[in-house]
Protein backbone atom coordinates (compact mmCIF):
# COMPACT_ATOMS: atom_id res chain seq x y z
CA UNK A 1 0.00 0.00 0.00
CA UNK A 2 1.38 3.40 -0.99
CA UNK A 3 0.37 6.82 0.46
CA UNK A 4 0.60 10.09 -1.47
CA UNK A 5 -1.39 12.94 0.01
CA UNK A 6 -4.90 11.71 0.33
CA UNK A 7 -4.60 9.15 -2.51
CA UNK A 8 -4.48 5.49 -1.48
CA UNK A 9 -3.46 2.72 -3.81
CA UNK A 10 -4.39 -0.87 -2.83
CA UNK A 11 -2.26 -3.58 -4.38
CA UNK A 12 -3.18 -7.28 -4.70
CA UNK A 13 -1.35 -9.82 -2.60
CA UNK A 14 1.09 -12.01 -4.52
CA UNK A 15 -0.13 -15.48 -5.51
CA UNK A 16 2.37 -17.16 -3.19
CA UNK A 17 0.85 -15.38 -0.20
CA UNK A 18 -2.67 -16.37 -1.25
CA UNK A 19 -1.58 -19.99 -1.57
CA UNK A 20 0.04 -19.89 1.87
CA UNK A 21 -3.13 -18.44 3.41
CA UNK A 22 -5.21 -21.09 1.69
CA UNK A 23 -2.91 -23.84 2.95
CA UNK A 24 -3.08 -22.33 6.47
CA UNK A 25 -6.88 -22.29 6.36
CA UNK A 26 -6.94 -25.91 5.18
CA UNK A 27 -4.58 -26.91 8.00
CA UNK A 28 -6.81 -25.29 10.60
CA UNK A 29 -9.82 -26.99 9.07
CA UNK A 30 -8.14 -30.41 9.29
CA UNK A 31 -7.11 -29.84 12.92
CA UNK A 32 -10.62 -28.84 13.98
CA UNK A 33 -12.13 -31.71 12.00
CA UNK A 34 -9.87 -34.27 13.69
CA UNK A 35 -10.96 -32.96 17.12
CA UNK A 36 -14.61 -33.76 16.48
CA UNK A 37 -14.21 -36.71 14.07
CA UNK A 38 -14.64 -39.27 16.83
CA UNK A 39 -18.08 -37.84 17.62
CA UNK A 40 -19.35 -38.23 14.03
CA UNK A 41 -21.58 -41.24 13.35
CA UNK A 42 -20.96 -42.96 10.01
CA UNK A 43 -22.56 -46.04 8.35
CA UNK A 44 -20.99 -49.46 8.73
CA UNK A 45 -22.30 -51.33 5.69
CA UNK A 46 -20.11 -50.99 2.56
CA UNK A 47 -22.93 -49.95 0.22
CA UNK A 48 -24.14 -47.29 2.71
CA UNK A 49 -20.59 -45.91 3.05
CA UNK A 50 -20.35 -45.81 -0.74
CA UNK A 51 -23.63 -43.88 -1.04
CA UNK A 52 -22.55 -41.38 1.64
CA UNK A 53 -19.24 -40.67 -0.10
CA UNK A 54 -21.00 -40.14 -3.42
CA UNK A 55 -23.52 -37.78 -1.83
CA UNK A 56 -20.72 -35.44 -0.68
CA UNK A 57 -18.80 -35.67 -3.95
CA UNK A 58 -15.96 -37.89 -2.73
CA UNK A 59 -14.46 -40.94 -4.52
CA UNK A 60 -15.73 -44.23 -3.12
CA UNK A 61 -12.23 -45.70 -2.82
CA UNK A 62 -8.67 -44.46 -3.18
CA UNK A 63 -5.74 -46.59 -4.23
CA UNK A 64 -4.53 -48.82 -1.41
CA UNK A 65 -7.51 -48.23 0.87
CA UNK A 66 -9.27 -51.03 2.72
CA UNK A 67 -12.78 -50.88 4.17
CA UNK A 68 -11.58 -49.39 7.47
CA UNK A 69 -9.61 -46.65 5.69
CA UNK A 70 -12.64 -45.73 3.57
CA UNK A 71 -14.82 -45.44 6.69
CA UNK A 72 -12.23 -43.23 8.44
CA UNK A 73 -12.01 -40.96 5.39
CA UNK A 74 -15.80 -40.61 5.35
CA UNK A 75 -15.80 -39.67 9.04
CA UNK A 76 -13.13 -36.99 8.46
CA UNK A 77 -15.00 -35.55 5.46
CA UNK A 78 -18.22 -35.30 7.46
CA UNK A 79 -16.31 -33.65 10.32
CA UNK A 80 -14.91 -31.04 7.91
CA UNK A 81 -18.41 -30.27 6.67
CA UNK A 82 -19.58 -29.84 10.27
CA UNK A 83 -16.70 -27.45 11.07
CA UNK A 84 -17.41 -25.40 7.94
CA UNK A 85 -21.05 -25.03 8.96
CA UNK A 86 -20.05 -23.73 12.40
CA UNK A 87 -17.37 -21.30 11.17
CA UNK A 88 -19.04 -20.21 7.97
CA UNK A 89 -16.40 -22.01 5.94
CA UNK A 90 -13.47 -19.82 7.07
CA UNK A 91 -10.83 -20.89 9.60
CA UNK A 92 -8.44 -17.95 9.17
CA UNK A 93 -10.22 -14.99 10.84
CA UNK A 94 -7.71 -12.44 9.48
CA UNK A 95 -8.88 -12.88 5.91
CA UNK A 96 -10.98 -10.01 4.63
CA UNK A 97 -14.42 -10.48 3.11
CA UNK A 98 -13.24 -10.53 -0.50
CA UNK A 99 -10.58 -13.15 0.22
CA UNK A 100 -13.04 -15.07 2.40
CA UNK A 101 -15.24 -15.57 -0.62
CA UNK A 102 -12.25 -16.88 -2.57
CA UNK A 103 -11.32 -19.39 0.14
CA UNK A 104 -14.84 -20.66 0.81
CA UNK A 105 -15.00 -24.37 -0.18
CA UNK A 106 -18.39 -23.87 -1.82
CA UNK A 107 -16.76 -21.45 -4.24
CA UNK A 108 -14.48 -24.18 -5.54
CA UNK A 109 -17.32 -26.73 -5.74
CA UNK A 110 -19.44 -24.37 -7.80
CA UNK A 111 -16.57 -23.72 -10.17
CA UNK A 112 -16.18 -27.43 -10.86
CA UNK A 113 -18.71 -28.63 -13.41
CA UNK A 114 -19.69 -32.28 -13.23
CA UNK A 115 -19.28 -33.83 -16.63
CA UNK A 116 -19.72 -37.40 -17.79
CA UNK A 117 -16.60 -38.39 -19.68
CA UNK A 118 -16.32 -41.22 -22.19
CA UNK A 119 -13.24 -42.87 -23.63
CA UNK A 120 -13.48 -43.17 -27.37
CA UNK A 121 -13.44 -46.77 -28.53
CA UNK A 122 -10.52 -47.90 -30.64
CA UNK A 123 -11.09 -48.91 -34.23
CA UNK A 124 -10.44 -52.56 -33.31
CA UNK A 125 -13.11 -52.41 -30.60
CA UNK A 126 -15.59 -50.79 -32.98
CA UNK A 127 -15.01 -53.57 -35.52
CA UNK A 128 -15.35 -56.20 -32.78
CA UNK A 129 -18.67 -54.70 -31.64
CA UNK A 130 -19.91 -54.67 -35.22
CA UNK A 131 -19.03 -58.34 -35.58
CA UNK A 132 -20.69 -59.19 -32.24
CA UNK A 133 -23.86 -57.31 -33.24
CA UNK A 134 -24.15 -59.16 -36.56
CA UNK A 135 -23.35 -62.50 -34.92
CA UNK A 136 -25.78 -62.07 -32.02
CA UNK A 137 -28.68 -60.81 -34.13
CA UNK A 138 -28.63 -63.92 -36.31
CA UNK A 139 -28.28 -66.25 -33.31
CA UNK A 140 -31.11 -64.48 -31.48
CA UNK A 141 -33.35 -64.66 -34.55
CA UNK A 142 -32.93 -68.42 -34.77
CA UNK A 143 -33.48 -68.95 -31.04
CA UNK A 144 -36.54 -66.72 -30.82
CA UNK A 145 -38.16 -68.21 -33.92
CA UNK A 146 -37.90 -71.70 -32.44
CA UNK A 147 -39.15 -70.48 -29.07
CA UNK A 148 -42.09 -68.64 -30.62
CA UNK A 149 -43.20 -71.67 -32.61
CA UNK A 150 -43.03 -73.94 -29.59
CA UNK A 151 -44.89 -71.43 -27.43
CA UNK A 152 -47.85 -70.99 -29.76
CA UNK A 153 -48.08 -74.41 -31.35
CA UNK A 154 -50.94 -75.44 -29.04
CA UNK A 155 -52.90 -72.21 -29.62
CA UNK A 156 -54.37 -72.95 -33.02
CA UNK A 157 -56.74 -69.94 -32.98
CA UNK A 158 -53.85 -67.51 -32.67
CA UNK A 159 -51.38 -69.50 -34.70
CA UNK A 160 -52.10 -68.05 -38.11
CA UNK A 161 -52.12 -64.50 -36.72
CA UNK A 162 -48.78 -64.81 -34.96
CA UNK A 163 -47.09 -67.05 -37.50
CA UNK A 164 -48.80 -66.49 -40.87
CA UNK A 165 -46.05 -68.33 -42.76
CA UNK A 166 -46.47 -71.49 -40.75
CA UNK A 167 -48.34 -74.37 -42.40
CA UNK A 168 -50.36 -77.17 -40.85
CA UNK A 169 -47.55 -79.59 -41.68
CA UNK A 170 -45.12 -77.38 -39.74
CA UNK A 171 -47.52 -77.30 -36.79
CA UNK A 172 -47.67 -81.08 -36.69
CA UNK A 173 -43.89 -81.30 -36.99
CA UNK A 174 -43.35 -78.90 -34.10
CA UNK A 175 -45.93 -80.67 -31.93
CA UNK A 176 -44.09 -83.92 -32.54
CA UNK A 177 -40.80 -82.20 -31.77
CA UNK A 178 -42.10 -80.90 -28.45
CA UNK A 179 -43.38 -84.33 -27.48
CA UNK A 180 -40.04 -85.91 -28.37
CA UNK A 181 -38.28 -83.19 -26.39
CA UNK A 182 -40.38 -83.91 -23.30
CA UNK A 183 -39.85 -87.66 -23.63
CA UNK A 184 -36.12 -87.19 -24.12
CA UNK A 185 -35.93 -84.92 -21.08
CA UNK A 186 -37.72 -87.47 -18.91
CA UNK A 187 -35.43 -90.26 -20.11
CA UNK A 188 -32.40 -88.09 -19.40
CA UNK A 189 -33.64 -87.35 -15.89
CA UNK A 190 -34.10 -91.07 -15.26
CA UNK A 191 -30.50 -91.72 -16.37
CA UNK A 192 -29.17 -88.83 -14.24
CA UNK A 193 -30.82 -90.29 -11.15
CA UNK A 194 -28.75 -93.43 -11.75
CA UNK A 195 -25.41 -91.63 -12.23
CA UNK A 196 -22.49 -93.53 -10.72
CA UNK A 197 -18.74 -93.08 -10.51
CA UNK A 198 -17.27 -94.71 -13.62
CA UNK A 199 -13.61 -93.73 -13.38
CA UNK A 200 -11.06 -91.83 -11.33
CA UNK A 201 -7.59 -90.62 -12.18
CA UNK A 202 -4.84 -88.73 -10.37
CA UNK A 203 -4.51 -85.54 -12.34
CA UNK A 204 -1.48 -83.86 -10.82
CA UNK A 205 0.96 -83.80 -7.92
CA UNK A 206 -0.88 -80.86 -6.34
CA UNK A 207 -4.60 -79.97 -6.11
CA UNK A 208 -6.55 -79.51 -9.35
CA UNK A 209 -8.31 -76.15 -9.43
CA UNK A 210 -10.25 -76.19 -12.70
CA UNK A 211 -11.72 -78.52 -15.32
CA UNK A 212 -13.29 -77.81 -18.72
CA UNK A 213 -14.80 -79.68 -21.66
CA UNK A 214 -15.48 -78.60 -25.23
CA UNK A 215 -18.79 -78.38 -27.10
CA UNK A 216 -18.20 -81.25 -29.49
CA UNK A 217 -19.66 -80.75 -33.01
CA UNK A 218 -21.52 -83.42 -34.96
CA UNK A 219 -19.52 -86.40 -36.27
CA UNK A 220 -16.34 -85.27 -34.58
CA UNK A 221 -13.24 -87.38 -35.12
CA UNK A 222 -12.03 -86.48 -31.64
CA UNK A 223 -13.06 -88.17 -28.40
CA UNK A 224 -14.70 -86.14 -25.65
CA UNK A 225 -11.79 -83.95 -24.55
CA UNK A 226 -11.27 -82.80 -20.97
CA UNK A 227 -8.74 -80.15 -19.92
CA UNK A 228 -7.51 -79.62 -16.36
CA UNK A 229 -5.33 -77.03 -14.66
CA UNK A 230 -3.89 -77.00 -11.18
CA UNK A 231 -1.52 -75.63 -8.63
CA UNK A 232 1.59 -76.88 -10.43
CA UNK A 233 0.85 -74.50 -13.32
CA UNK A 234 0.45 -77.39 -15.80
CA UNK A 235 -2.37 -78.01 -18.29
CA UNK A 236 -3.35 -81.57 -19.17
CA UNK A 237 -5.67 -83.00 -21.82
CA UNK A 238 -7.62 -86.20 -21.13
CA UNK A 239 -9.80 -88.65 -23.06
CA UNK A 240 -13.30 -88.24 -21.63
CA UNK A 241 -14.68 -91.05 -23.81
CA UNK A 242 -12.69 -93.57 -21.78
CA UNK A 243 -13.59 -94.59 -18.24
CA UNK A 244 -9.86 -94.72 -17.53
CA UNK A 245 -9.53 -91.03 -18.47
CA UNK A 246 -6.40 -91.66 -20.53
CA UNK A 247 -3.90 -88.82 -20.61
CA UNK A 248 -3.54 -87.41 -24.14
CA UNK A 249 -0.91 -84.72 -23.61
CA UNK A 250 0.63 -82.41 -21.01
CA UNK A 251 1.87 -78.84 -21.10
CA UNK A 252 4.21 -78.67 -18.12
CA UNK A 253 4.76 -75.26 -16.50
CA UNK A 254 2.21 -73.56 -18.70
CA UNK A 255 2.17 -70.81 -16.07
CA UNK A 256 4.66 -69.76 -13.42
CA UNK A 257 2.06 -70.10 -10.66
CA UNK A 258 -1.30 -71.70 -9.91
CA UNK A 259 -3.85 -71.91 -12.73
CA UNK A 260 -7.26 -70.67 -11.61
CA UNK A 261 -9.33 -71.32 -14.73
CA UNK A 262 -9.23 -73.17 -18.05
CA UNK A 263 -11.72 -72.83 -20.93
CA UNK A 264 -12.03 -74.90 -24.11
CA UNK A 265 -13.51 -74.01 -27.50
CA UNK A 266 -14.12 -76.63 -30.19
CA UNK A 267 -15.30 -75.30 -33.56
CA UNK A 268 -17.20 -77.06 -36.33
CA UNK A 269 -13.96 -77.13 -38.31
CA UNK A 270 -12.47 -79.44 -35.65
CA UNK A 271 -10.24 -76.63 -34.38
CA UNK A 272 -9.57 -76.97 -30.65
CA UNK A 273 -8.46 -73.99 -28.57
CA UNK A 274 -7.69 -73.54 -24.89
CA UNK A 275 -7.48 -70.45 -22.70
CA UNK A 276 -6.04 -70.31 -19.19
CA UNK A 277 -5.85 -67.77 -16.37
CA UNK A 278 -3.33 -67.77 -13.53
CA UNK A 279 -2.40 -65.86 -10.40
CA UNK A 280 0.90 -64.99 -12.12
CA UNK A 281 -1.01 -61.97 -13.61
CA UNK A 282 -1.25 -63.50 -17.09
CA UNK A 283 -3.69 -65.40 -19.24
CA UNK A 284 -2.65 -67.55 -22.18
CA UNK A 285 -4.15 -68.87 -25.42
CA UNK A 286 -3.32 -72.35 -26.71
CA UNK A 287 -3.93 -74.43 -29.81
CA UNK A 288 -4.45 -78.17 -29.51
CA UNK A 289 -2.83 -79.85 -32.50
CA UNK A 290 -3.72 -83.35 -33.62
CA UNK A 291 -2.55 -85.95 -36.12
CA UNK A 292 -0.49 -84.60 -39.02
CA UNK A 293 -0.20 -81.18 -37.35
CA UNK A 294 2.04 -82.70 -34.67
CA UNK A 295 5.70 -82.99 -35.66
CA UNK A 296 7.14 -86.51 -35.51
CA UNK A 297 10.04 -85.54 -33.25
CA UNK A 298 7.76 -85.00 -30.28
CA UNK A 299 8.64 -87.35 -27.46
CA UNK A 300 5.11 -88.28 -26.49
CA UNK A 301 2.98 -91.32 -27.10
CA UNK A 302 -0.10 -89.31 -28.01
CA UNK A 303 -0.87 -87.55 -31.27
CA UNK A 304 -2.07 -84.46 -29.37
CA UNK A 305 0.05 -81.43 -28.59
CA UNK A 306 -0.69 -78.17 -26.71
CA UNK A 307 1.04 -75.18 -28.30
CA UNK A 308 1.09 -71.63 -26.93
CA UNK A 309 -0.38 -68.95 -29.19
CA UNK A 310 -0.40 -65.76 -27.13
CA UNK A 311 0.05 -64.34 -23.64
CA UNK A 312 -2.61 -61.99 -22.29
CA UNK A 313 -0.85 -59.27 -20.29
CA UNK A 314 -2.46 -56.20 -18.79
CA UNK A 315 -4.15 -57.08 -15.52
CA UNK A 316 -2.56 -55.51 -12.44
CA UNK A 317 -3.51 -58.35 -10.08
CA UNK A 318 -4.15 -62.10 -10.12
CA UNK A 319 -6.55 -63.46 -12.72
CA UNK A 320 -9.60 -65.45 -11.63
CA UNK A 321 -11.67 -66.78 -14.52
CA UNK A 322 -11.48 -67.02 -18.30
CA UNK A 323 -14.31 -67.75 -20.76
CA UNK A 324 -14.75 -67.99 -24.53
CA UNK A 325 -17.25 -65.94 -26.49
CA UNK A 326 -19.67 -68.29 -28.37
CA UNK A 327 -18.07 -67.28 -31.66
CA UNK A 328 -14.65 -68.40 -30.43
CA UNK A 329 -13.16 -65.12 -31.62
CA UNK A 330 -12.87 -63.47 -28.20
CA UNK A 331 -12.08 -64.42 -24.61
CA UNK A 332 -12.91 -62.58 -21.41
CA UNK A 333 -10.88 -62.55 -18.20
CA UNK A 334 -11.55 -61.29 -14.67
CA UNK A 335 -9.09 -60.13 -12.05
CA UNK A 336 -8.55 -58.92 -8.51
CA UNK A 337 -7.71 -55.49 -10.01
CA UNK A 338 -11.52 -54.82 -10.05
CA UNK A 339 -11.74 -55.06 -13.87
CA UNK A 340 -12.62 -57.54 -16.59
CA UNK A 341 -11.09 -57.46 -20.06
CA UNK A 342 -11.95 -58.63 -23.56
CA UNK A 343 -9.22 -60.03 -25.84
CA UNK A 344 -9.17 -60.73 -29.57
CA UNK A 345 -8.10 -64.32 -30.22
CA UNK A 346 -7.65 -63.89 -33.97
CA UNK A 347 -5.42 -60.84 -33.44
CA UNK A 348 -2.99 -62.78 -31.27
CA UNK A 349 -4.59 -61.97 -27.95
CA UNK A 350 -4.80 -58.20 -28.42
CA UNK A 351 -6.64 -56.36 -25.64
CA UNK A 352 -9.86 -54.81 -26.96
CA UNK A 353 -11.61 -53.61 -23.83
CA UNK A 354 -10.70 -52.80 -20.24
CA UNK A 355 -13.97 -52.54 -18.31
CA UNK A 356 -14.23 -51.32 -14.74
CA UNK A 357 -17.43 -50.77 -12.79
CA UNK A 358 -17.06 -53.24 -9.94
CA UNK A 359 -16.00 -51.82 -6.55
CA UNK A 360 -14.64 -55.17 -5.35
CA UNK A 361 -12.50 -57.95 -6.84
CA UNK A 362 -14.08 -59.35 -10.03
CA UNK A 363 -14.25 -63.17 -10.12
CA UNK A 364 -16.83 -64.91 -12.34
CA UNK A 365 -17.53 -64.36 -16.04
CA UNK A 366 -19.90 -65.97 -18.56
CA UNK A 367 -21.11 -65.16 -22.08
CA UNK A 368 -24.69 -65.30 -23.37
CA UNK A 369 -25.39 -68.00 -25.95
CA UNK A 370 -26.25 -65.35 -28.54
CA UNK A 371 -22.95 -63.59 -27.89
CA UNK A 372 -24.61 -60.24 -27.10
CA UNK A 373 -24.19 -60.15 -23.32
CA UNK A 374 -21.56 -60.97 -20.73
CA UNK A 375 -22.08 -61.39 -17.01
CA UNK A 376 -19.45 -60.68 -14.34
CA UNK A 377 -19.52 -61.18 -10.57
CA UNK A 378 -17.50 -59.77 -7.70
CA UNK A 379 -16.58 -60.17 -4.04
CA UNK A 380 -19.15 -57.49 -3.13
CA UNK A 381 -22.05 -59.88 -3.96
CA UNK A 382 -22.91 -57.90 -7.12
CA UNK A 383 -23.74 -59.45 -10.51
CA UNK A 384 -23.33 -57.16 -13.53
CA UNK A 385 -24.70 -57.80 -17.02
CA UNK A 386 -22.99 -55.92 -19.86
CA UNK A 387 -24.01 -55.35 -23.48
CA UNK A 388 -20.98 -56.19 -25.62
CA UNK A 389 -22.41 -54.26 -28.57
CA UNK A 390 -22.44 -50.93 -26.72
CA UNK A 391 -20.19 -51.50 -23.72
CA UNK A 392 -22.92 -50.43 -21.28
CA UNK A 393 -24.06 -52.13 -18.09
CA UNK A 394 -27.66 -53.07 -18.89
CA UNK A 395 -28.62 -54.36 -15.43
CA UNK A 396 -27.24 -55.65 -12.16
CA UNK A 397 -28.51 -58.11 -9.57
CA UNK A 398 -27.99 -58.04 -5.81
CA UNK A 399 -29.29 -60.96 -3.78
CA UNK A 400 -26.36 -63.06 -2.64
CA UNK A 401 -25.27 -62.69 0.97
CA UNK A 402 -21.57 -63.20 0.26
CA UNK A 403 -19.08 -63.32 -2.61
CA UNK A 404 -20.40 -64.39 -6.02
CA UNK A 405 -17.88 -66.70 -7.69
CA UNK A 406 -19.53 -68.11 -10.81
CA UNK A 407 -22.10 -67.10 -13.39
CA UNK A 408 -23.65 -68.96 -16.33
CA UNK A 409 -26.31 -68.01 -18.89
CA UNK A 410 -28.97 -70.63 -19.55
CA UNK A 411 -29.21 -71.98 -23.14
CA UNK A 412 -32.84 -70.75 -23.31
CA UNK A 413 -31.43 -67.20 -23.47
CA UNK A 414 -33.55 -65.52 -20.80
CA UNK A 415 -32.18 -66.90 -17.54
CA UNK A 416 -28.91 -66.35 -15.69
CA UNK A 417 -27.62 -68.57 -12.88
CA UNK A 418 -25.13 -67.39 -10.26
CA UNK A 419 -23.58 -69.00 -7.18
CA UNK A 420 -20.90 -68.36 -4.61
CA UNK A 421 -19.82 -68.24 -1.02
CA UNK A 422 -23.30 -68.38 0.51
CA UNK A 423 -23.95 -71.90 -0.85
CA UNK A 424 -27.02 -70.89 -2.87
CA UNK A 425 -27.70 -70.94 -6.61
CA UNK A 426 -29.83 -68.01 -7.73
CA UNK A 427 -31.59 -67.88 -11.09
CA UNK A 428 -32.41 -64.46 -12.52
CA UNK A 429 -34.98 -63.60 -15.19
CA UNK A 430 -33.33 -61.29 -17.74
CA UNK A 431 -36.67 -60.20 -19.18
CA UNK A 432 -38.19 -58.98 -15.91
CA UNK A 433 -34.80 -58.25 -14.33
CA UNK A 434 -35.58 -59.95 -11.04
CA UNK A 435 -34.86 -63.15 -9.15
CA UNK A 436 -36.63 -66.18 -10.58
CA UNK A 437 -35.52 -68.93 -8.17
CA UNK A 438 -33.21 -69.44 -5.20
CA UNK A 439 -31.82 -72.92 -4.52
CA UNK A 440 -30.18 -73.78 -1.16
CA UNK A 441 -27.79 -76.03 -3.05
CA UNK A 442 -24.75 -76.69 -0.84
CA UNK A 443 -23.64 -76.27 2.75
CA UNK A 444 -20.40 -74.56 1.76
CA UNK A 445 -18.91 -72.40 -1.00
CA UNK A 446 -19.94 -73.26 -4.58
CA UNK A 447 -16.97 -73.36 -6.94
CA UNK A 448 -18.61 -73.88 -10.35
CA UNK A 449 -21.97 -74.21 -12.13
CA UNK A 450 -22.60 -75.37 -15.71
CA UNK A 451 -25.69 -75.87 -17.86
CA UNK A 452 -25.94 -78.89 -20.15
CA UNK A 453 -25.75 -77.55 -23.69
CA UNK A 454 -25.01 -79.63 -26.76
CA UNK A 455 -26.71 -80.98 -29.86
CA UNK A 456 -28.42 -83.62 -27.71
CA UNK A 457 -29.61 -81.14 -25.08
CA UNK A 458 -29.89 -77.67 -26.60
CA UNK A 459 -32.37 -76.45 -24.01
CA UNK A 460 -30.18 -76.95 -20.97
CA UNK A 461 -32.47 -79.39 -19.21
CA UNK A 462 -30.17 -79.70 -16.22
CA UNK A 463 -27.58 -77.72 -14.26
CA UNK A 464 -24.54 -79.09 -12.43
CA UNK A 465 -22.74 -77.56 -9.45
CA UNK A 466 -19.63 -78.33 -7.36
CA UNK A 467 -18.80 -77.25 -3.84
CA UNK A 468 -16.33 -77.25 -0.97
CA UNK A 469 -18.76 -79.57 0.85
CA UNK A 470 -17.22 -82.44 -1.14
CA UNK A 471 -20.10 -83.05 -3.54
CA UNK A 472 -21.27 -82.32 -7.04
CA UNK A 473 -24.99 -82.03 -7.71
CA UNK A 474 -27.32 -82.15 -10.70
CA UNK A 475 -30.47 -79.99 -10.82
CA UNK A 476 -33.53 -80.04 -13.06
CA UNK A 477 -34.00 -76.70 -14.84
CA UNK A 478 -37.73 -77.36 -15.23
CA UNK A 479 -38.54 -77.27 -11.52
CA UNK A 480 -35.06 -76.72 -9.96
CA UNK A 481 -35.26 -79.95 -7.96
CA UNK A 482 -32.26 -82.10 -7.09
CA UNK A 483 -31.77 -85.02 -9.47
CA UNK A 484 -28.53 -86.56 -8.23
CA UNK A 485 -25.70 -86.05 -5.74
CA UNK A 486 -22.16 -87.04 -6.79
CA UNK A 487 -20.07 -88.23 -3.84
CA UNK A 488 -16.56 -89.56 -4.30
CA UNK A 489 -13.99 -86.81 -3.72
CA UNK A 490 -12.09 -86.66 -0.45
CA UNK A 491 -12.51 -83.00 0.33
CA UNK A 492 -13.34 -79.94 -1.74
CA UNK A 493 -14.67 -80.31 -5.29
CA UNK A 494 -12.95 -77.51 -7.22
CA UNK A 495 -14.65 -77.79 -10.62
CA UNK A 496 -17.35 -79.53 -12.65
CA UNK A 497 -18.43 -79.68 -16.31
CA UNK A 498 -20.68 -81.63 -18.66
CA UNK A 499 -19.29 -84.01 -21.30
CA UNK A 500 -20.63 -83.58 -24.83
CA UNK A 501 -21.33 -86.09 -27.56
CA UNK A 502 -22.62 -89.63 -27.45
CA UNK A 503 -20.39 -90.41 -24.47
CA UNK A 504 -22.16 -87.76 -22.39
CA UNK A 505 -21.50 -87.64 -18.66
CA UNK A 506 -20.14 -85.36 -15.96
CA UNK A 507 -16.52 -84.74 -14.94
CA UNK A 508 -15.25 -83.25 -11.68
CA UNK A 509 -11.88 -82.33 -10.20
CA UNK A 510 -10.93 -81.85 -6.58
CA UNK A 511 -8.53 -80.70 -3.94
CA UNK A 512 -7.61 -84.38 -3.50
CA UNK A 513 -5.64 -84.11 -6.80
CA UNK A 514 -8.05 -86.41 -8.66
CA UNK A 515 -10.49 -86.04 -11.50
CA UNK A 516 -13.53 -88.26 -11.77
CA UNK A 517 -16.06 -89.17 -14.45
CA UNK A 518 -19.71 -89.97 -13.77
CA UNK A 519 -22.06 -91.78 -16.15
Amino acid sequence: MESKGTNLQIMDLPSSTLQERQAHAELLLNLEAKKIASTIDVPTLPHEIQQSLRSIGQPIRLFGENNANVRDRLRLCLAKIEVQKKTGGVMDMDVDEEEEEDFHPSHFKESQKEEVQYTRASQDLIQARTFIAQYSIEKARQRLTTERKRKWVNRSSDLMTLLPDMKKEDEATISKEIQELNDSCQNRYNHIKELALEGSQYGDGRPLSTIATGRQPFASKHPCLVATGGWTGSIKLWNGSSSALDLLCTKAMAHEDRIMSVAMYQSNQEKIQLASASIDLTGKLWNVKHGEDVSMDQEQSSAYKIEEVATLKGHAARLCKVAYHPSGRFVGTTSFDHTWRLWDVEAGGKELLLQDGHWKEVYGIGFHQDGSLVSTTDYGSVVQVWDLRSGKSVCHFMGHAKRVLCTEFAPNGFQLATAGDDGTIKVWDLRQRKQYASIPAHSRLITQIKFAHNQYDQNGEYLVSSSFDGTGKVWSTRNWKLLSTLRGHEGKVMGIDVLDGTDSGIVTCGYDKTMKIWR
